[in-house]
């Protein structure tokens, strides 16, 4: 597959939009441009967020790379919303081509949205410590993971990625994206277990060679074999961002691949099973157990069943 040929059909300006129009008709939202919002650089746009008419609160986009800036991708709360008191308000902050962009950009650019919009929805809580993305940390990649589907699949993307002639992406050649981007998930999968496993045993044994552990952990877990002299975990910033828990990455996709099977991928952007989601899930913030809020939407509890069917697909799907 030749990224060239695919970055044709992702105009920034074109894949923000495309965004913006796809999570709108999801979850019933529209973003509405406030010009006169104060930000702190002139490339951020704040949009408030509407439904039915009210403003649910307010997004902004900081979403190129400047000297000085915050280097990854990342959805920030600004504000957490209390029912009644106040609005939620939440930042993206992405480092973004103004041109073409991968399409792994794109996946990451719905991701990161998806914490975003999941902020936002949840602000009607009557407590901040319920309010937003403060659901337990073992859930709280779903919601984004669970979003990027909507940037591989070939209806959708054909609503916003067409080239500079105007011209839809073939869903042959999403097939053929999703083809590549199937090939090694096997390996991914065995490499966030070794992963996982450095992360909790290191926490629990506090061995006295961590290295030696490592290896172990390696030859257990991971396919490839553990190179002399190394100290991956000399370099694992998670082991202290995320202390123990690691896992949850993994943890969460496998209930993001459960929660996708409760909808059609043949018309991913009908609206009843959406609103039901942003209104069982995502609505509900860290009111209740996240557990709950995954068995309130696909009526019963989640299971591995999906995450199962996705690590045995090809990937051929064109929609």
């Amino acid at each position: 597959m030749d990224a060239q040929q695919v970055r044709a059909y992702f105009d920034f300006a074109k894949v923000r939009s495309g965004l913006l129009d796809v999570t709108g008709r999801l979850f019933g939202l529209e973003y509405v441009p406030i010009d006169d919002a104060a930000v702190w650089h002139e490339d951020v746009a704040a949009y408030d967020v509407r439904a039915d008419g009210a403003v649910l609160g307010r997004i902004y986009l900081d979403l190129h790379p400047r000297d000085g800036k915050f280097k990854h991708a990342a959805q920030f709360g600004l504000v957490s919303g209390i029912a009644g008191r106040q609005l939620p308000e939440g930042a993206l902050v992405c480092n973004f081509p103004r041109g073409l962009m991968e399409h792994r950009d794109v996946v990451t650019m719905f991701h990161e949205f998806g914490h975003l919009v999941h902020h936002v929805l949840a602000g009607k809580q009557a407590w901040a410590r319920f309010s937003g993305v403060t659901t337990e940390w073992d859930f709280v990649e779903a919601p984004s993971q669970l979003l990027e589907e909507w940037a591989w699949n070939a209806d959708v993307l054909r609503t916003f990625a067409t080239d500079a002639d105007g011209a839809a992406i073939p869903a042959a050649l999403v097939a053929k994206m999703r083809a590549a981007d199937e090939f090694g998930k096997g390996y991914l999968a065995r490499t966030q277990m070794f992963y996982a496993a450095v992360s909790y045993w290191l926490h629990q044994n506090r061995a006295g060679d961590l290295t030696d552990r490592v290896r172990e952990l390696q030859d257990k877990y991971d396919l490839f074999p553990f190179m002399e002299g190394s100290h991956f975990h000399a370099s694992f910033g998670h082991l202290t961002s995320y202390a123990s828990a690691y896992y949850t990455y993994m943890w969460s996709l496998v209930i993001a691949k459960d929660l996708f099977s409760a909808f059609d991928p043949d018309d991913l952007l009908a609206a009843d099973v959406a609103t039901r989601y942003r209104d069982t899930v995502l609505a509900q913030g860290g009111s209740k157990d996240a557990a709950d809020l995954v068995t309130d939407f696909l009526g019963r509890p989640y299971n591995a069943d999906g995450f199962r069917r996705w690590l045995a697909s090809t990937g051929k799907r064109t929609s």
